[in-house]
């Protein structure tokens, strides 16, 4: 049963302590400085592989996340680099890996067994190394090597840390003069409206003037499914997939258009005998229509054909810039995620089946 006033009983801290009792909502909060933080944190320049080398595609590799800010970066680098960012979720690298390779390896915690087996990968194939990480064996690993490194700060959960993982990657390729395109404005856009954001969809907004409490008000007992209309929105969409299954911990879906309407549109012609509690969240671009109508009109019509059996909702980026736009529709996912949580009464920190998994893993040495 949905408690009609969970979410306008939180404007505190200690109001909300038994519900949040990590302070996921206060680390939410706090984005907006840590991504002004994480654009300003130094790098070590080892002297590992000559930077002279020609660098001719780049890799970040990751898990979780720790990879999202390189979905992000390969965003980005769709729009304004010279050569194709990869994002890999692996132990291992691609074989074509090689000394023309810049492979960032992204750890927040600096201990994921599957990046910490990369980076040996990258080692072996000789390709030039960075490293973004609080700490660990992948710090080490760096220091040892001479890699280039930026450490971020520790102690929180990697899906929180996304401004410290994010940031340091596009500041690295800058110095690198990998991406086209002067960030300086775009950055400080972006952190404009995260902290606009943090003003209107904080918890001392009632839910009748704040969007992200009447979302996760409107998904509640539902099934997410989560659709970019086009590009960077797919991307984003994953993250909000990922942002309900850890914070929220329930199941959700993301696809992106126009892929969708080749394949996943004719799902919704059975999917209430599958389930009768779907819901839909569309994440849209003010530009769009102005870029490819096309992609408008296939919103519009997917939108038509899903609510008829489910309930569709749009969330709109905001920003001039693509950095801004991303990052708004993303900051909109961890407020909605972690008051979904509450209102499932759940905590948003826990990861214990993760925890679970892990030490079973460890057990294989």
């Amino acid at each position: 049963m949905l408690e009609e006033n969970v979410l306008d009983s939180i404007a505190s801290a200690e109001q909300r302590a038994s519900r949040d009792p990590h302070g996921m909502l206060d680390l939410v909060l706090k984005f907006p400085a840590q991504c002004r933080e994480a654009a300003n944190i130094t790098w070590h320049y080892g002297v590992g592989a000559s930077e002279a080398v020609e660098i001719r595609r780049i890799v970040v590799t990751g898990l979780g996340g720790s990879a999202i800010g390189g979905d992000f970066l390969r965003c980005l680098a769709d729009e304004y680099g010279p050569i194709p960012v990869l994002v890999n979720r692996d132990y291992h690298l691609p074989h074509w890996v090689n000394r023309n390779t810049l492979v960032i390896a992204a750890s927040y915690s600096g201990n994921t067994e599957e990046t910490l087996q990369a980076i040996r990968d990258a080692s072996r194939a000789e390709a030039q190394i960075a490293v973004v990480t609080s700490g660990g064996k992948l710090a080490d690993i760096a220091k040892q090597a001479s890699y280039a490194y930026a450490l971020v700060p520790g102690g929180q959960p990697p899906r929180s840390a996304t401004g410290y993982m994010f940031f340091p990657q596009l500041t690295y390729l800058a110095h690198r003069s990998l991406l086209r395109h002067q960030f300086e404005h775009d950055i400080e856009e972006t952190l404009s409206i995260l902290e606009s954001l943090a003003k209107r969809l904080g918890p001392d907004v009632p839910t009748d003037q704040n969007p992200a409490k009447q979302l996760a008000r409107a998904l509640y007992g539902k099934i997410p499914v989560i659709y970019g209309s086009q590009g960077y929105r797919g991307v984003v969409a994953y993250r909000w997939k990922s942002q309900f299954n850890e914070n929220t911990k329930i199941a959700a879906f993301s696809n992106v258009l126009p892929e969708q309407n080749h394949n996943e549109i004719l799902a919704w012609v059975q999917a209430q005998k599958q389930a009768p509690n779907w819901a839909v969240i569309f994440l849209r671009d003010p530009n769009e229509r102005f870029e490819n109508p096309r992609i408008v009109r296939r919103v519009e019509v997917t939108t038509e054909l899903i609510r008829r059996v489910a309930p569709v909702y749009e969330v709109l980026a905001e920003g001039e810039s693509l950095l801004a736009r991303l990052f708004s529709l993303v900051y909109i996912a961890d407020f909605v995620s972690v008051y979904l949580a509450y209102l499932y009464g759940v905590c948003p920190t826990d990861i214990s089946y993760i925890d679970y998994l892990k030490a079973e893993l460890a057990k294989l040495g």
